[in-house]
């Protein structure tokens, strides 16, 4: 390595991803750097060491993660009624239970990526099944509203989708399928509910977006 390290050197290293923003840079003892490359490293809040190595070293620095607000998202959680444990048997738990899983994948999802995800979509889809989740067995029969409205999954365009992830959200979509199917078997009127409604179109809604993923 050269005595003299410049900026087109710098902007080299950043040009092959060998070095970026907040990184740290150990340079051989010795080693000059001009005015300007010391400039651009600290526009990029890149450190500077100088020590007896042989040769330029890089160490990654600790990256920003830009949505860290997914981390204070709740998502509904009904106590469990050991007492009552029998409830657990019906169709409405498992399914409800289904669509907890199937949530919880969709942020974990979101939470992988590096880049920015639409907060606003995102908080609009926890509040939709939210809703699903908390409905008794008496809401699940009243003519409750469901707004998919503003359910615009196709905003969220994702850069690096963890092919693992999105498979496992997948096979939630199952999971929900044979909770319906089981309820459907001993209450077909189901299908008349906007509650049911709800629930397929919600489904459609995931489907179509992840097969959207899997063809990129």
């Amino acid at each position: 390595m050269d005595k003299l390290l410049t900026e087109i050197s710098v902007r080299q290293l950043m040009k092959a991803n060998k070095l970026s923003d907040n990184d740290q840079l150990t340079l051989p003892r010795g080693t000059i750097l001009t005015p300007s490359a010391r400039s651009f490293l600290g526009e990029h809040q890149i450190k500077i060491n100088q020590t007896n190595t042989s040769g330029v070293k890089i160490q990654e620095g600790e990256k920003a993660k830009p949505n860290t607000w997914l981390e204070t998202i709740q998502v509904t959680h009904k106590p469990v009624d050991f007492n009552q444990i029998s409830d657990y048997g019906t169709p409405l738990i498992h399914l409800q239970a289904a669509l907890r899983e199937q949530l919880l994948l969709y942020l974990t999802l979101l939470n992988e990526q590096k880049a920015k995800v639409n907060q606003d979509v995102v908080n609009d889809s926890v509040a939709f099944v939210n809703q699903l989740i908390s409905a008794s067995f008496d809401q699940v029969w009243q003519d409750d509203e469901y707004s998919l409205d503003t359910l615009k999954l196709s905003d969220l365009k994702l850069q690096e989708a963890s092919l693992l992830t999105v498979q496992k959200l997948q096979g939630t979509l199952d999971q929900v399928a044979f909770s319906l199917v089981t309820w459907l078997t001993v209450q077909p009127n189901l299908r008349n509910s906007t509650f049911y409604e709800a629930v397929v179109s919600w489904q459609i809604l995931i489907q179509e977006w992840l097969n959207s993923l899997l063809e990129k």
